[in-house]
């Protein structure tokens, strides 16, 4: 099998889990839905919320609907149940790697709806470490620099996001690590995160997740507009990335299966 070497450094600003925050260029108020499914068992939570005035100070407020529901391809539906305002969250549904999940939120007689379907999971081959002395690097700093190493499927289109976890808290501060095989279909990756740095006992853990192809899209979109494709940069006419919703509310549900991987750095001998 070949080997295919990836490499790239994402800037710009990411917040927290899956809440999407972007600077927004509409006046109108309009839905935010925030949602997602992984290959586990539930429950799995909907957040919705709505824009204020863009020359406002509040941001997003939470919002309840008339209604939030999921489908599944096989047949399966299931209405979310409120657990505080704008938060719903399923009872039994379960996320299973080839299905396709519809979710429906009603609000104000206007039904609001998306797709996504959950790929098969990638397992990672392995995780590996090398010391890096420069200190004139992406990074800002010497250090260990880590690589994530799994295979990519031969024939089929393939859509990545990689998260880093270090000492049991999420990486977030650098942008969204995103690949697909365009260029590597059916070869071995090598995925180095370029712009991190970690030190001896540092613990290091690696989540590949498998997204389709319209959430690959939207993440990328969301990356160029708060990285602007440039060192710190912005955008200097900030704007939405396209909505996966038929209504053009904002924010993304999205179906993604996840495998993940941990080590420990140790001193070499």
């Amino acid at each position: 099998m070949k080997k295919f070497i990836f490499s790239v450094l994402f800037l710009g600003l990411w917040g927290c889990e899956e809440v999407i925050d972007v600077n927004l260029n509409d006046a109108d108020a309009r839905l935010v839905i925030e949602g997602q499914i992984v290959n586990t068992d539930g429950p799995f939570t909907v957040s919705i919320s709505q824009t204020t005035d863009f020359f406002g100070d509040e941001g997003t407020q939470p919002v309840d609907v008339q209604r939030v529901s999921l489908t599944t391809s096989e047949g399966w539906q299931e209405e979310l149940i409120r657990m505080d305002e704008g938060v719903y969250q399923t009872v039994d549904i379960s996320g299973v790697p080839g299905e396709i999940y519809t979710l429906t939120v009603l609000h104000e007689g206007v039904g609001v709806t998306t797709s996504s379907t959950m790929p098969v999971p990638i397992e990672i081959e392995r995780l590996q470490y090398v010391f890096d002395e420069r200190e004139f690097n992406p990074a800002g700093e010497s250090g260990y620099e880590v690589t994530c190493v799994f295979n990519d499927p031969e024939g089929e289109e393939n859509f990545y996001r990689l998260v880093i976890y270090l000492n049991g808290e999420r990486l977030d501060d650098n942008g969204l690590y995103l690949y697909d095989d365009k260029f590597a279909d059916g070869n071995q990756v090598s995925y180095t995160f370029f712009d991190q740095r970690f030190d001896v006992g540092d613990t290091v853990k690696i989540e590949l997740r498998s997204l389709d192809e319209q959430t690959y899209r939207y993440y990328e979109q969301l990356n160029e507009l708060v990285g602007n494709g440039g060192p710190g940069g912005s955008s200097a006419a900030p704007g939405n990335p396209t909505s996966v919703f038929n209504s053009g509310a904002l924010g993304v549900f999205v179906a993604y299966s996840r495998n993940t991987l941990e080590f420990s750095i140790l001193i070499e001998e």
